[in-house]
């Protein structure tokens, strides 16, 4: 077990949201689809895979009723990147406090980082989210996380508007 202490950034975009409405391209072999009735274990694995590098423990424990109810909500919605049909990233969003939409993960495999998808991935999600005509979009990064995330969440239009020290505790440690 270990403990590591990080500054999480709580960041924030109000209406209107400035996303351009031009399609998004994705390369060959890609693509990107909502995901409903995800079974737990798919949800498992892709948070995994996704976020152990960086330390995403909030799921990792979950019994499967816990797990069931946050993911088949009807207020959360997945969409999952695929290349050739496997997955190599997500987006969960969570509707429950509407009109405020928060993007609770938004993640990619490790090998498909620094391929340009990162972009696509929040330009579409953001897309989606627009189109639900949202008063404020919420989304949060600690310096666990992948060093280009706050940068790109910023680059999109987010803002700054809370930083916290917080302590996590992981259990199972990702290898070096």
């Amino acid at each position: 077990m270990t403990t590591l202490q990080t500054i999480v950034t709580h960041l924030a975009m109000d209406a209107p949201l400035p996303i351009a409405g031009d399609d998004v391209v994705w390369p060959d072999g890609v693509s990107f689809a909502r995901e409903q009735g995800m079974a737990l274990e798919d949800y498992r694995a892709l948070y995994d895979m996704v976020g152990r590098k960086w330390h995403w423990v909030n799921r990792r424990h979950l019994d499967d009723r816990q797990l069931a109810a946050l993911i088949h909500h009807p207020a959360t919605e997945i969409y999952v990147l695929r290349r050739n049909a496997a997955p190599i990233g997500y987006i969960e969003l969570n509707y429950k406090l509407f009109p405020q939409v928060e993007i609770v993960f938004l993640g990619l495999v490790e090998s498909e980082i620094g391929n340009g998808l990162g972009p696509l991935v929040m330009k579409s999600c953001l897309q989606i989210i627009k189109a639900r005509d949202p008063k404020r979009v919420i989304i949060q990064t600690c310096t666990l996380d992948h060093p280009s995330a706050l940068r790109l969440y910023q680059k999109t239009g987010f803002a700054p508007v809370r930083r916290k020290q917080v302590e996590i505790i992981d259990t199972e440690m990702a290898p070096n």
